[in-house]
């Protein structure tokens, strides 16, 4: 689930399996507004949960927060828990990947025209969010920001073609960090179930 992003690990990642759900420009605050079916599901416009809802998933990977860097990461965190707690929701036995945003490079963003709020302090404190809803939400974290994070800390200006997206060899570093960071089912539901457990007792 993501946006033009997760189009290219699609396109360019060399990934050959998998039901991808993703739209340019696609905000956190979209994926269950009906105002935004901008999904072609069986011949049916959808929003992004009511595609996800029209199948059964072993797992979920969720990118969003490009398109929100304008917002205050206050409304983001908590639009992306209200989406994560969807995803819960119609996907029950999935395991849920929430993943980081890798950084963009200013630079090149800034020639590209792109807003002044696509800048990698903002994906810092966006980032930041992200953590912090995989652990209230007791799902798999998995820092694709690491895989894609130059010497300097940014999106390097070789890997990318407007500052934000990547040339193939991101996507596919993209992939090969995903497939090294897969998590044995039985260990995520049975660390999911003791945070549960945990959180119903009022542990911390």
């Amino acid at each position: 689930l993501g946006d033009s992003r997760t189009e290219g690990l699609q396109l360019y990642s060399g990934i050959r399996s998998g039901t991808f759900f993703w739209h340019d420009g696609i905000s956190v605050f979209h994926v269950d507004d009906t105002k935004h079916r901008k999904f072609l599901v069986n011949g049916q416009q959808m929003t992004m949960m009511e595609a996800l809802a029209t199948g059964t998933w072993s797992k979920v990977y969720i990118m969003i927060g490009t398109n929100d860097l304008g917002y205050q990461v206050s409304s983001y965190e908590h639009a992306l828990s209200e989406m994560v707690d969807h995803v819960l929701e119609l996907q029950p036995d999935a395991v849920i990947y929430l993943q980081t945003m890798p950084p963009v490079n200013d630079a090149q963003a800034k020639e590209s025209g792109l807003g002044s709020y696509v800048n990698n302090a903002n994906v810092t404190l966006f980032n930041e969010a992200i953590v912090r809803v995989a652990a209230e939400k007791h799902v798999a974290l998995v820092d694709v920001a690491e895989c894609l994070r130059s010497e300097a800390g940014d999106l390097s200006a070789q890997d990318s073609s407007d500052g934000v997206h990547f040339r193939r060899a991101g996507y596919e570093t993209w992939l090969e960090y995903l497939q090294r960071h897969t998590l044995d089912e039985e260990s995520y539901w049975s660390s999911r179930e003791a945070a549960l457990a945990a959180g119903a007792n009022g542990e911390e």
